[in-house]
């Protein structure tokens, strides 16, 4: 499973890429409150990580985490003396194009989502138009100050969120899964099953850095040099290249080809990780 993929938003995440309600503004009354809370989010992000929640959970967490980071960056900056309007998590999320394993749909429009290029909603005006009223030094010291806020909001959104004690435990877990036996014959069986359908390789990880590996080149040669492009440019330029397109279309037909084998394997992890979960929980 992976979560949206991220503007500026830097959450921790343990899976291959490797990876968030109005509850991002929740008051918490105690410490023992937040602690429960933490504790809650740690199990939902666990679950999110071992691909054992739907889609729209995975969704749900990373523009909650969004928001909450958010919220806070505002506070911090008015503490500062600065205004900061909270961003629209659509506009640091997109959740629109994150890889999706469980959709046979997306597989067929997206493959793995290694190709495709992320859209966000775009930022309020108003965040912009209050930079215009600051002076130079003021823009200056605003531009100082964000960074912490920034850093020290997300540290508290992944407190709050439970977010590194989930990373351990699902680490911890999906260890002893991936060492079960019965993972290992449905890993074999995914093995056999993947190169009948003409794409050999030890798992379907395996399968998707080694893609990556070929997109990293691809990407350079469409982009060239080390401008940084709008991603809206970049796949402009990307659609214009027949090899980005041969890139494209062979990982749209690896996903798709796999999609049946890696759903087997998919549904014997969870089981087999639940048991594991449950058993030490």
């Amino acid at each position: 499973m992976m979560l949206g993929k991220h503007k500026t938003l830097a959450v921790a995440l343990a899976v291959i890429i490797a990876a968030m309600v109005a509850a991002g503004f929740a008051y918490f009354p105690s410490d023992d409150g937040q602690t429960a809370r933490a504790t809650a989010n740690t199990r939902r992000f666990v679950l999110i990580l071992a691909g054992a929640s739907g889609q729209s959970e995975s969704e749900n967490f990373d523009l909650e985490v969004a928001a909450r980071t958010e919220a806070l960056t505002s506070t911090c900056m008015k503490s500062h003396g600065f205004q900061y309007l909270p961003k629209n998590p659509h506009s640091v999320v997109d959740v629109e194009d994150a890889s999706d394993f469980s959709s046979l749909d997306y597989a067929r429009k997206h493959g793995f989502g290694i190709s495709v290029f992320p859209h966000f909603a775009p930022e309020a005006t108003a965040a912009k138009s209050y930079l215009k009223t600051l002076s130079a030094a003021s823009l200056k010291a605003y531009d100082a100050t964000l960074p912490g806020c920034v850093d020290s909001s997300q540290r508290t959104t992944e407190k709050e969120y439970g977010i590194p004690e989930a990373n351990s435990e699902w680490a911890r877990v999906d260890g002893e899964v991936q060492h079960d036996g019965r993972y290992q014959s449905a890993l074999e069986t995914w093995r056999s099953c993947a190169a009948a359908a003409g794409h050999p390789a030890q798992s379907r990880l395996a399968l998707i850095t080694d893609l990556r590996k070929e997109y990293t080149s691809v990407m350079a040669g469409v982009q060239g040099g080390d401008q940084v492009l709008p991603q809206d440019q970049l796949a402009a330029l990307a659609a214009q290249n027949p090899t980005w397109r041969k890139f494209h279309q062979s990982e749209l037909d690896a996903a798709v080809a796999t999609f049946a084998c890696s759903q087997a394997a998919d549904r014997t992890y969870v089981s087999i990780f639940f048991q594991y979960l449950n058993r030490n929980s």
